[in-house]
């Protein structure tokens, strides 16, 4: 119904999971993708959350691995979602060596889909010599920003070697520096997969 009344489109693959603990409590994770947005809830939910992509103002996400003894066990991935309306929602569930994680396909395959609703306004925003907000970074014409007050510091384009992700942080490194210009993690830099949009399209001379 939600998505009837959203206009989702038309459904593109339903699931469901969660830990061991979350299937004991009756609280598994039931996840239903659409064409135009997603509907995601515990199974015993009465009220599921859900958007459409190109209502998404911030959409992030951090990658956890669990190891003990140096034996890998699972990962935890939590996404959260910032609606244009002011509505936001969390999501989180755990994988094992054996099975999914729901978020995670959620993750994937939403996530470009927002990103593409998103990047015309901001490359629209970047041509008219406006800055975009990315978290603990600000993209802008010339260059990045991050920090505030006394700690803020900017890098031109020109000056910078790399940007990329690393063991679950967005390390942007100066050219001819050792040390990195700034690593901020994943969840402090939403709405990633347009960041790194614009980070190629700037460097390359297309913003």
């Amino acid at each position: 119904m939600i998505a009837q009344n959203r206009g989702m489109g038309g459904l593109v693959q339903a699931m469901s999971g969660g830990s061991r603990l979350q299937a004991w409590r009756n609280k598994s994770l039931a996840v239903a993708i659409y064409e135009q947005g997603s509907v995601v809830g515990l199974t015993d939910a009465p009220a599921p959350f859900g958007f459409r992509y190109d209502e998404v103002s911030r959409f992030a996400h951090q990658l956890v691995k669990q190891y003990v003894n140096q034996s890998y066990r699972g990962t935890t991935t939590t996404c959260w979602v910032w609606l244009n309306d002011g509505r936001s929602h969390r999501f989180q569930c755990q994988s094992t060596p054996r099975h999914r994680n729901v978020v995670e396909d959620l993750r994937q395959f939403v996530d470009p889909r927002i990103a593409a609703a998103q990047l015309p306004v901001m490359f629209a925003a970047l041509r008219q010599g406006q800055s975009v907000p990315f978290g603990e970074y600000v993209l802008g014409p010339h260059g990045l920003t991050t920090g505030t007050g006394r700690k803020q510091k900017h890098l031109l384009w020109a000056e910078v070697e790399a940007v990329a992700v690393e063991h679950g942080f967005v390390k942007v490194t100066e050219r001819g520096r050792r040390r990195t210009w700034a690593a901020p993690s994943t969840a402090a830099v939403p709405n990633l997969t347009a960041f790194l949009t614009l980070v190629r399209e700037a460097r390359g001379g297309g913003a």
